[in-house]
């Protein structure tokens, strides 16, 4: 292979699905805690079954980066078992969302380069998170051409990513919006209504005016899709909190099968990934897809 590439745990691929699309199986992982302990957080039900049994309150998980050692280790794996011709490339999550992890591997990215003069290190900045890091690295593992990172400035803008939640009180408390998105937030929890939430192409998370209650967002998000797919072949990715928001995400799926005649083989339905879900809660529900214009 051309390329060999790794990513970090923010992009939601499991293991097995990491192996299946080319990635590199190990990933560079992060640290959190509880209240100052620290947390399992590799198996996702697990994880989220603590949120059914609230032992993780607003506001008590916290993540962070591991440090270079973590980065060293993957590299070291690479450096170890692959062809010595690939490049190297870590396809890493929106610095927006987590600059210190960004960070660490660049520089470590950095190290191996001068300490491996005849290997060839790249890094991509996805402008993703979460399950749409996980396409766009779907997209990326596929590209047999000769120039990745052009070929990945190009695919990052075509990556759609729609959120929503329906308890924000998690979110509210993730240091990544103002006050007045903060108490919007949790007047929308105690409403029972849902937002329709986004990252744009400048890579922050956003949240437009459009509100809904019940699942009407789903209907909207289905003729979004309709109207904005690059291509009828493409597949789509849904990524979901708790065991509580998978029938939502069924529902969603359901809709979208009626509608577009999307088939099983091009859905791909995961959770999304604890480190994510640390910041959101588990009420989440996520859609993403390549469209034919820029996001």
């Amino acid at each position: 292979m051309k390329y060999v590439i790794f990513s970090d745990l923010t992009c939601d691929l499991t293991k097995d699905e990491r192996k299946k699309y080319g990635i590199w199986p190990e990933v560079f992982t992060q640290d959190m805690t509880c209240d100052g302990k620290s947390v399992p957080h590799l198996d996702a039900e697990s994880f989220y079954r603590h949120f059914d049994n609230d032992e993780y309150p607003p506001g008590s998980l916290k993540t962070a980066s591991c440090g270079a050692s973590e980065a060293y280790r993957v590299l070291d794996d690479i450096i170890e078992k692959a062809d010595p011709e690939a490049t190297i490339v870590y396809a890493g999550v929106s610095p927006y969302m987590s600059s210190g992890t960004v960070t660490t591997v660049k520089l470590a990215l950095e190290d191996y380069a001068e300490k491996y003069p005849n290997r060839k290190f790249v890094y991509i900045d996805t402008q993703c998170i979460s399950n749409g890091q996980a396409a766009f690295l779907e997209y990326l593992a596929k590209y047999d051409g000769d120039d990745i990172e052009g070929y990945a400035a190009e695919l990052r803008k075509h990556i759609v990513h729609l959120f929503t939640e329906r308890d924000f009180r998690y979110s509210a408390q993730s240091g990544r919006y103002n006050i007045v998105e903060r108490i919007a937030m949790l007047m929308m929890t105690m409403a029972h209504i849902s937002p329709w939430m986004y990252a744009p192409s400048d890579d922050k998370l956003s949240m437009s005016s459009r509100v809904f209650r019940g699942d009407k967002l789903l209907h909207e998000w289905v003729k979004y899709y309709e109207e904005h797919v690059a291509d009828d072949n493409e597949f789509v990715r849904i990524g979901y909190g708790g065991a509580a928001e998978l029938p939502r995400a069924e529902k969603f799926i359901r809709l979208l099968k009626e509608k577009t005649g999307l088939s099983d083989e091009q859905i791909q339905l995961t959770h999304v990934s604890p480190i994510v879900g640390a910041h959101t809660g588990s009420t989440v529900l996520s859609f993403f897809f390549k469209q034919k214009d820029e996001r």
